[in-house]
C-alpha cells in the first residue's frame, strides 16, 4: 500500500510539474479528444458491443470517467497548493492522507459501477472492460515511451555517449 501511495504521489507531483503553458492548452487538448476517440474505439472492439449495448453502455461510461476525473482534479489541486511554496511537515502530512482518501474514493466510484455495467453489458463484458481499461493504459504508456526513445535517438548522444539530456 505504502508503495502504491508512494508511486501515485510522484506521478501526480510529475504531472503538475509537466503542466503544458497556456498556449499549449488547446493542442493539449486536440491530443486528449483523439486519445478519447482512439479509446472508445479500441473498448468497443474489445467488448464487441452490439448497437443496443452501445447505446446503452457509453453514457453510463462517460458518466463515470467524469466523475473520475473531477476526484482526480480534486487530487491534482492539492498537489498545486503545495508547489512553490516550502511545506511543513504538517501541510505535507495532510495532503498524502488527502490523496489516499482520494485514491480510495476513486476506486469505491468504479466499484459502484461495477452493478451498473452488469446490468447494461453483462458480467462477462464488464470483466473485458476492466482487462480492457488496463491493457488500453499500458499500451498508451508504451507508446509514449517508445516516441520519447525515438525523439532521443533524433536528439544524438548526450555527453559521455550515453542518453541525450533533457
Amino acid at each position: 500500500m505504502k508503495k502504491t501511495l508512494i508511486l501515485g504521489l510522484l506521478l501526480s507531483a510529475v504531472a503538475v510539474v509537466a503542466q503544458p503553458k497556456i498556449g499549449d492548452r488547446a493542442e493539449l487538448e486536440k491530443k486528449k479528444e483523439k486519445i478519447e476517440a482512439i479509446k472508445v474505439a479500441y473498448l468497443t472492439e474489445k467488448l464487441e458491443l452490439t448497437v443496443a449495448e452501445s447505446q446503452a453502455f457509453w453514457p453510463v461510461y462517460n458518466e463515470r470517467q467524469n466523475k473520475e476525473h473531477e476526484l482526480r482534479e480534486l487530487q491534482r489541486s492539492g498537489f498545486k497548493k503545495l508547489i512553490g511554496d516550502e511545506p511543513s511537515e504538517k501541510e505535507v502530512e495532510k495532503m498524502l492522507y488527502s490523496f489516499a482518501d482520494t485514491q480510495i474514493a476513486i476506486e469505491e466510484l468504479r466499484k459502484s459501477y461495477l452493478e451498473d455495467f452488469i446490468d447494461v453489458i453483462g458480467a462477462k463484458k464488464t470483466a473485458k472492460l476492466l482487462r480492457a481499461e488496463k491493457e488500453f493504459g499500458r499500451r498508451m504508456i508504451e507508446r509514449m515511451g517508445s516516441r520519447d526513445r525515438s525523439r532521443d535517438r533524433s536528439r544524438g548522444p548526450g555527453p559521455n555517449g550515453g542518453r541525450p539530456m533533457r
